[in-house]
């Protein structure tokens, strides 16, 4: 049955101007005849409604007994290989016996859904060669791209071939909006053999916190499908702590441990399954976590040995836990250094950091809660390598310094040696115009270069200048001397050179040289790489030169084979020499010349602390008036939401903190060594300042009646607080907030919501396997009550958590879009369903009808005609026709054949005159005398002259 829909269906309230026009046209001036007037309204009307049909978007749906299938098939992790073949035989038998006409297309899911055929007739089916990520099943984004196939008529089916276990969306969403488009959905199941043994673990939990002294409760759920045996192995942040064998029954095996006083800190525990025979490996295993209260524990990075003992002693003195570790052993994972409130860095460099710990460090302080101080020295700061770093975004101060007073604009030209012996030659103790034997080890010292010339570029500040000049027997500029170098750019202009050549270092160094006397800068430095070997030229006049026009040259010699004159060109230029007897360690050298020549980040000079202003939490009931001297500190510029607690004369930052995220970090820019703080460490209030100092660094305390936890489930993680005021009664009207990490530290901020009297929970996806860790906190009235941290593990995908077909929710999908499961392949293309009508948009048609009949519209109401007008464009039409069809008799030839007979009367006449004849009878009179004729009354007589008779005679024919 054909029908009729619209595509923009609001242009029909267009349909209004037709009564309109009506109304114009029976009240407006009459000039027509009725019969025009009601005609061409009618015409007019018409052509109206086509244009607003037009406008509309009018559609003829025709009927198609067309069937598109489109097949969804699961080849997720939990499920077998062998059903996954399974359902691509189906596929294929299905395929093979498609009615002609119908069409198939394929869609292939796991965790993402991809197209593997679309909708085609063809009935040859190829193998299906599409791999999608198989450690989830998301049957919604599977059925919502199956639906984006479908072509717009005919009907439509879904067939899923899957186990129905999906744990990712929800499939019901989309199987109600495929209801909403007619696509029935219909279902083969498939899922795990029962002849296949699994094991797995199905739950291992520990109480989410647990105070000092107290036992933790370790419980486990085993569950298996068949009778076997297996060994189960219990850690402690990774420490095996239990071994035994167990005998699995079928069901749920469960198993309780006890861990007996564990200290205090954030405990890890893992529970791993070895059965005897098992199908899947993944989900054998098992992890949770604990916290045990106890006092507040910090954990201290030395940069050096001893560098922390006065602040160790302080510290536990306010009974804290203090762990003392070097740098490399700094952890690197958020779950580690969760044990921990606080963490301080003293006067550690960034490239003693083990990596990940500068990206790990602010999330520990932003989403944990937790503190974090740095102190100075002369390996901290931006002396340490921290410009710029990850680890500055975190703290209150940038590593440079801003003020004008303190700006260096250093210029800075790196001239390094690239002649043959700059490569991977090792040579001992060479002496200037000797010969030398290579030997070639180790990585190319002209690399090596490279590497320490972009470590000494990231210390630089955007007014500072920068160049670098290679040489062999020539000087080659590399980079011209410039401001704000770009690193990509210094990066690929040092590339390209490599060692060859012979060595002219006079060349290198008077270029340098030349560069740095056209450069407006406060100090001018040459840092010269290079192990000596040359031949030919005395640098020593040219240093002098140099050192007369204040430029200083420092030489880094490269190797253990570099020459012994180059350390007494430094003596004579006021600059260092660093004999680089490990090659490794010149990026370090290149890093440490650069910072001391800039001279901004380490300021050595004895000042008074000054107060900034009202003293924070470090110095409450200290005295700032007798605040003792220091020697020293590191250069800084303070973030513009930092407080600042003291100042040095110059007022640059010494004590400043800030709020980072939900945690606090703080900056002491001077030592806590006797280098700069000697006098302060003889203070008697230092104590006392360093504990209230890192105690507000630390989380508030948990409230005593506020019982958090977090658990898994098949939705995601389940955070839960309990709350109980101090009698015991449920704390209501509580607002509980929740930021919960994941694995790749990436944040959700979560509110959660009142379940029952003093119950409040949610639930949030977490998707990814790994450590999470919740963040979670208590106010009430707006004034914070507690916070908390708390660990959640997810060991293994949901994936291969539960097995076997879930037919509760395939027959859900299927009654909602009113499908049923399927037996015989053939059933997939069944005519069964009601066809989806075929929309073919007809407004160019009615447009072009609109165009043909416009004219005639302009015709009936602008155009007179009169019957004269007809017989006119009669006669018109039939000489028209006449003139077109060969050898027929003309309609005027009755006239020109009076024409011709006229002519030749007259001819004859005149030939009689001139003969003295009597006139002869025309050919049309009778012999007898003929009458004269009513219209020959009156005429003027016949002229003699022949072209006048014949003009006449013309004209009485034309008339005629």
């Amino acid at each position: 049955m054909i029908g009729l829909s619209f595509v923009d269906p609001q242009y029909l309230f267009l349909l209004l101007l037709i009564p309109l026009t009506i109304a114009l046209a029976r009240y407006g001036r009459r000039a027509l005849s009725p019969l025009r007037q009601w005609g061409g309204l009618a015409l007019r009307c018409f052509l109206l409604l086509l244009i607003i049909l037009a406008l509309a978007g009018l559609q003829l749906r025709l009927p198609s007994n067309t069937l598109t299938t489109v097949f969804v098939l699961d080849v997720s992790d939990s499920i077998p290989s062998a059903e996954i073949t399974r359902g691509q035989e189906f596929i294929r038998a299905a395929t093979e016996k498609m009615p002609t006409g119908d069409q198939s297309a394929i869609v292939v899911f796991g965790a993402d859904s991809l197209v593997e055929r679309l909708a085609s007739p063809d009935s040859a089916l190829a193998k299906i060669s599409s791999i999608p990520i198989t450690t989830r099943t998301d049957i919604a984004s599977a059925l919502q791209l199956g639906m984006a196939l479908f072509p717009n008529e005919g009907a439509h089916r879904l067939v899923l071939l899957s186990d129905g276990r999906e744990n990712l969306e929800f499939a019901q969403k989309q199987a109600q909006v495929a209801a909403l488009q007619n696509i029935q959905l219909e279902y083969v199941p498939l899922g795990l053999s029962a002849n296949n043994v699994e094991v797995l673990v199905d739950s291992f939990t520990t109480p989410a916190q647990v105070r000092q002294g107290q036992d933790i409760d370790l419980s486990l759920v085993v569950q298996s499908n068949a009778v076997t045996t297996a060994g189960l192995r219990i850690f402690a942040d990774d420490a095996l702590i239990d071994s035994r064998e167990l005998k699995l029954t079928v069901g749920a095996n469960r198993l309780s441990l006890t861990v007996r006083n564990p200290q205090p800190g954030f405990h890890r525990y893992r529970a791993q399954i070895l059965p005897d025979a098992d199908t899947q490996l993944q989900n054998n295993e098992g992890a949770a976590f604990t916290v045990v209260s106890g006092p507040p524990s910090v954990l201290l990075v030395e940069g050096g040995a001893g560098e922390g003992d006065a602040l160790t002693r302080a510290l536990q003195s306010a009974q804290m836990g203090v762990t003392v570790i070097p740098p490399e052993k700094l952890p690197t994972t958020l779950p580690e250094l969760a044990k921990y409130d606080a963490v301080i860095l003293m006067n550690v460099p960034a490239a003693a950091l083990p990596a990940g710990a500068m990206q790990a460090l602010p999330v520990y302080v932003r989403e944990l809660g937790k503190g974090l101080l740095m102190t100075g020295g002369d390996s901290s700061f931006g002396a340490g390598g921290y410009l710029r770093s990850p680890l500055e975004v975190a703290l209150p101060v940038y590593m440079d310094v801003k003020s004008k007073e303190l700006a260096a604009n250093l210029a800075l030209v790196v001239a390094v040696d690239k002649s043959g012996s700059m490569g991977r030659c090792h040579c001992d103790n060479p002496d200037l115009n000797q010969s030398y034997v290579a030997k070639e080890s180790g990585q190319p010292k002209v690399d090596i270069a490279k590497e320490a010339i972009m470590r000494s570029a990231a210390a630089l500040g955007p007014d500072d200048y920068m160049g670098v000049v290679a040489f062999d027997s020539q000087a080659h500029w590399a980079l011209d001397i410039q401001q704000n170098i770009n690193p990509v750019t210094l990066e690929n202009s040092i590339s390209t050179f490599s060692a060859q050549g012979a060595t002219n270092m006079t060349a290198g160094v008077d270029a340098a040289y030349q560069a740095l006397k056209g450069v407006n800068a406060k100090r001018k430095v040459i840092i010269l790489m290079t192990d000596g070997w040359v031949r030919t030229g005395d640098l020593t006049p040219l240093i002098k030169q140099m050192r007369d026009q204040g430029i200083t040259l420092s030489i880094v010699a490269a190797g253990e084979g570099s020459a012994q004159y180059l350390h007494a060109l430094t003596d004579i230029s006021g600059g260092s020499y660093y004999p680089a007897v490990d090659m490794m360690s010149v990026p370090d050298i290149f890093l440490k010349e650069t910072i001391k020549s800039i001279g901004q980040y380490i300021i050595e000079e004895p000042f008074y602390p000054l107060p900034a202003g009202n003293p924070g939490p470090a110095l409450r009931g200290i005295d700032e008036t007798l605040l003792p001297d220091l020697f020293g500190y590191n250069g800084t510029s303070p973030k513009s939401t930092a407080r600042l607690d003291l100042l040095t004369p110059r007022g640059d930052p010494l004590f400043a903190s800030w709020q980072y995220g939900l945690g606090r970090s703080a900056v002491w820019t001077s030592d806590m060594k006797g280098r700069w703080a000697t006098d302060w460490l003889k203070w008697k209030d230092f104590s006392r300042f360093s504990a209230q100092l890192v105690n507000w660094l630390m989380p508030s305390p948990q409230v005593e009646g506020l019982s958090p936890r977090v658990s898994l489930n098949d939705q995601g993680a389940v955070i839960h607080l309990t709350a109980q005021d101090a009698s015991g009664h449920p704390w209501n009207d509580l607002k509980v907030q929740a930021r919960l990490t994941s694995p790749d530290l990436k944040t959700t901020d979560l509110t959660l919501s009142p379940t029952g009297p003093g119950q409040y929970e949610i639930t949030t996806r977490a998707d990814a396997s790994g450590t999470y860790l919740v963040w979670l906190s208590a106010s009430a009235n707006d004034s914070p009550l507690g916070q908390t941290t708390l660990g959640l593990v997810v060991p293994y995908s949901p994936e291969y958590h539960a097995q076997g077909v879930s037919l509760g929710l395939l027959d859900e999908l299927a009654r909602i879009t009113q499908g049923g499961a399927l037996q015989d392949p053939i059933q997939a293309f069944a005519h069964t369903l009601p066809a989806i009508s075929n929309a073919r948009e007809i407004a160019q048609t009615l447009l072009l009808i609109v165009a043909l009949l416009f004219p005639l519209d302009v015709a009936i109401r602008r155009v007179l005609l009169t019957p004269r007008d007809f017989a006119l464009a009669r006669a018109w039409v039939g000489k028209r026709i006449t003139q077109l069809r060969p050898n027929a008799t003309r309609k005027d030839e009755p006239a020109l054949g009076q024409l011709f007979s006229a002519r030749q009367r007259a001819r004859q006449q005149q030939d009689r005159t001139s003969a003295g004849m009597p006139e002869s009878p025309t050919p049309t009179q009778p012999l007898q005398e003929r009458p004269t004729a009513p219209d020959e009354i009156n005429q003027p007589a016949p002229s003699t002259d022949s072209l006048e008779r014949l003009r006449e005679a013309k004209k009485r024919a034309r008339k005629g």
